[in-house]
């Protein structure tokens, strides 16, 4: 067995699939878990969504054993620069990038790769800002004597076990929720939903595919059912995510039809939401808004993770009048080498300099960005949790 930190470049899911023991083994010892990296999700999406050919793995080994793994991407320019950088791969129906790491190689790992300079640039997509990884990865760009900068970041809805969000919200918006759970079972019988072991994944799966592309989502294109490589990514990892236990379809029913339903992955002491749907013709009562309130009912009232993440863009502003705690995820960019030292420790000016033209200009405030570690209170590793502005939608 090889002694010492050793790192390796792989391209495309077959050179992958060897890994798949030792990389089961990581994804249950991480410091900070998500299943969209797990081998049984990224494998299938690789299938599904990957036709640049610029994804790389980048393996680290310590001691023999896997101790990280960091799907990425290779761009050619960064940000209109003619700079190549690795860059946290995605497809478009995730928003959580965090490596998966073991906790006693992490800063090992870690180092090791910031040492490997493979590109002029590494950025970090979506991870948790305050989180091991984040802290990892800041301490050793120190250490490296490296420049690295929060280039975004932004707060997205989470729900907390022992947070009751229903506790904390307005007069207002409680009587706004039962005026709407009133007027939908006006309309007839509304029982919650929820897919137990040994239950037909099929039918329920389709019931959230019928719905979902029954919407606006079916009429852009965007639902699940409307895209060949979306079709097979569900086929491939919903039925293995239900065989582990690792899937939850939740939601209501409307007088024996669905209403709305959350399709949820989770992974060690946390979760993530997948895709949400809702019946648009029932708008009057708020569908969507009585989805993710049964959501917190069901989250709290059966044991499951510790904390569930809304996986929201920044401009989506679901749950965020229902869900009253926040996590902070954050793009974190560090440079290795030559150009991509200097670009990122002109980020910040360069950032500066452009919201001072645009404000010249007559723009008004620039959109403000985050700052990454803003947080009044802790959840689990990772999570910051954090008063919500004013509640939206209710």
């Amino acid at each position: 067995m090889a002694s010492g930190t050793i790192v390796e470049v792989l391209e495309g899911a077959q050179a992958l699939r060897a890994l798949v023991p030792e990389w089961e083994a990581l994804a249950e010892e991480a410091v900070e878990p998500n299943p969209f990296y797990e081998h049984w999700m990224l494998l299938p999406a690789l299938e599904a969504y990957e036709q640049s050919g610029e994804f790389r793995c980048i393996v680290v080994r310590d001691d023999g054993h896997l101790g990280a793994l960091f799907p990425m991407r290779l761009e050619r320019r960064y940000r209109g620069l003619p700079l190549g950088a690795l860059r946290s791969w995605r497809h478009r129906n995730m928003l959580l990038c965090t490596p998966l790491v073991h906790p006693r190689s992490a800063t090992r790992c870690v180092t090791a790769l910031l040492r490997s300079a493979l590109a002029p640039l590494l950025q970090f997509d979506y991870v948790a800002a305050g989180g091991w990884f984040c802290g990892v990865l800041a301490e050793a760009a120190a250490a490296e004597g490296l420049p690295w900068v929060v280039t975004d970041a932004y707060m997205r809805a989470l729900l907390l076990r022992g947070h009751d969000p229903r506790a904390r919200l307005n007069a207002k918006a409680r009587n706004n929720l039962k005026r709407r759970d009133a007027a939908a079972r006006a309309l007839g019988e509304v029982t919650p939903v929820r897919l137990a072991p040994g239950q037909d994944l099929d039918a329920a799966l389709d019931a959230f595919l019928r719905l979902e592309a029954s919407g606006w989502k079916g009429r852009a294109g965007s639902a699940l059912a409307c895209r060949e490589d979306d079709r097979r990514f569900v086929a491939a990892v919903f039925p293995e995510a239900f065989r582990r236990g690792r899937l939850q379809i939740t939601g209501l029913d409307l007088a024996g039809r669905p209403l709305a339903r959350q399709i949820l992955f989770t992974a060690g002491e946390g979760g993530v939401v997948f895709k949400i749907a809702y019946d648009e013709t029932r708008e009057k009562c708020s569908p969507g808004v009585l989805g993710e309130a049964e959501m917190v009912r069901q989250f709290l009232d059966h044991p499951g993770p510790a904390w569930m993440d809304s996986n929201t863009a920044p401009e989506n502003a679901a749950y965020a009048g229902v869900w009253k705690d926040r996590r902070t995820v954050q793009a974190v960019a560090v440079g290795l080498q030559g150009a991509g030292k200097l670009a990122v420790a002109s980020l910040p000016l360069l950032r500066l300099a452009k919201r001072w033209r645009w404000r010249w200009r007559g723009g008004g405030s620039a959109r403000r960005i985050i700052p990454a570690m803003s947080r009044t209170d802790s959840g689990p590793a990772g999570l910051a949790a954090t008063p919500s502005a004013k509640p939206r939608g209710l």
